[in-house]
């Protein structure tokens, strides 16, 4: 077996996430353990699907499967339902969260690519909770302020619940100083979540306003050690699909690898 590839026991807790194929006319389905290890091996080692072992079948049917499960949604359902197991087994830690956010170059173009001063490329905005696990993403062009992205992270933030339990929800997000908005923290407040972001250096410091962030910021190592995670899948440190979603699956994926890890390791 590859390193690359599934073992029995992250198969089994990925498997009964699989939706089942309908019996039919057509040509067979193929393997889906066997499909997934293939689009495992190009999200791990960066190779170009041409390049990806014949072991794992057609290349063009693990693109497809990446493809097809994108559009429907089928990565993000597998990876929020992983998140809620883990939060059953109070694996999450909801009372202090991380937010930034990396910048992947694409050089190749496409959608979803913005012109900044380092080059041509997109944006991963990601929250971690008080462990450092990712429990939201956001993925768009590069050329947007950070600032104008945390709206549609603090979204990504779903994690489902069984009925009449309560919904989990973050109690403090640590940033760093280029989050620093009046607004911003308005917004968090008003959603019962405490701030803890620096003021950038030129801000006028007003009587009475506290400049300390507390010991909180001093874990914002945490959201680095997340990037560093998602970086040990090379298909992720340059971004070589043309179309957004393509590269949103294979952040899915990874995602979903690393919550897999988790439960396997709990159990």
């Amino acid at each position: 077996m590859s390193r690359h590839e599934l073992t029995d026991q992250q198969w089994a807790v990925i498997e009964k996430l699989i939706p089942k194929r309908k019996a039919g006319r057509g040509r067979p389905q193929a393997d889906p353990r066997n499909t997934l290890n293939g689009i495992l091996h190009v999200l791990k080692t960066g190779c170009p699907w041409a390049d990806m072992p014949r072991k794992y079948g057609s290349y063009t049917t693990c693109w497809r499967r990446l493809k097809e499960w994108q559009r429907t949604g089928i990565w993000e359902r597998i990876w929020r339902k992983l998140l809620q197991l883990l939060d059953e087994h109070g694996v999450l830690d909801w009372s202090i969260g991380f937010l930034d956010g990396s910048f992947v170059s694409a050089k190749r173009g496409g959608d979803g690519v913005g012109i900044t001063k380092i080059g041509k490329g997109s944006k991963v905005m990601t929250i971690a909770d008080g462990n450092g696990l990712p429990i939201g993403i956001y993925v768009t062009s590069a050329n947007h302020h950070e600032i104008k992205l945390v709206q549609p992270i603090l979204k990504s933030v779903r994690v489902p619940r069984k009925r009449g339990r309560p919904r989990s929800r973050l109690k403090e997000l640590v940033a760093d100083r280029a989050y620093h908005s009046q607004d911003f923290r308005r917004f968090l407040r008003k959603r019962g979540i405490k701030p803890t972001i620096p003021l950038k250096k030129n801000s006028k410091k007003r009587k009475g306003r506290p400049v300390a962030v507390g010991d909180g910021y001093k874990q914002r190592w945490k959201i680095e050690r997340c990037f560093a995670w998602m970086d040990n899948y090379r298909r992720l440190v340059v971004r070589y699909e043309r179309y957004i979603q393509h590269y949103k699956a294979f952040c899915m994926i990874a995602l979903i690898l690393l919550c897999v890890n988790r439960i396997v390791a709990l159990f």
